[in-house]
């Protein structure tokens, strides 16, 4: 049964089976189907971007800031779907370090919930709050440690899922190990050492 919602997604997704750090990895998980399956469930708006390099993601984060009041502020749940490391994303060889995307996004974050589906960017609890206040985001996601691909998928899937269907986000439904949303996949979020602030 289709349901409507008031939030919209953008996805930046890496290029996975490029790696320069190892040219034999030709794994590619793909993001796309799973957000044509939120979009058509709860007619929802979805940008889904692919990018290479860290000048790739820095050019779109650049260009949904300067073009913000054009429509790109009703999306307030960006997912970043990449190789990620201690604080920060790994891209290509390259670190980017959750400082340098805050500074990237210039506000753009503000108001937002941003969830990394990658492994190990929210390592450091510390950072991830500082994260959350210098981006002014509503809410900060991830994961602590090295993940599955295919069990943080299906976690970010029920993130996913979870978000779009409340009218306005609650926070506490994430950080308070006691709502319903722990509840219901405690076992894979603490398997995946998630966390949310």
């Amino acid at each position: 049964m289709k349901q409507h919602t008031s939030h919209n997604i953008i996805c930046l997704e890496a290029e996975w089976e490029y790696s320069e750090q190892s040219p034999n990895n030709r794994f590619s998980l793909n993001t796309l189907p799973m957000l044509n399956w939120l979009k058509e469930a709860y007619e929802c708006e979805v940008i889904y971007r692919r990018f290479r390099t860290k000048t790739d993601l820095k050019y779109y984060l650049d260009y949904f800031r300067i073009h913000a009041e054009e429509g790109f502020n009703k999306y307030d749940v960006i997912y970043f779907a990449c190789h990620g490391e201690k604080k920060g994303l790994w891209i290509e060889g390259h670190s980017v370090p959750l400082t340098t995307l805050a500074k990237w996004a210039k506000g753009f974050f503000r108001d937002k919930v941003i969830h990394f589906g990658s492994c190990r960017t929210m390592s450091n609890k510390i950072d991830s709050k500082h994260f959350k206040r210098d981006c002014q985001a509503l809410m900060v996601s991830g994961y602590q440690i090295s993940v599955d691909a295919m069990d943080s998928s299906i976690a970010d899937i029920a993130i996913m899922n979870d978000l779009l269907s409340q009218e306005e986000f609650d926070v506490d439904r994430y950080t308070d190990r006691e709502s319903e949303f722990n509840q219901r996949y405690e076992s894979l979020l603490d398997a995946l050492h998630f966390h949310a602030c």
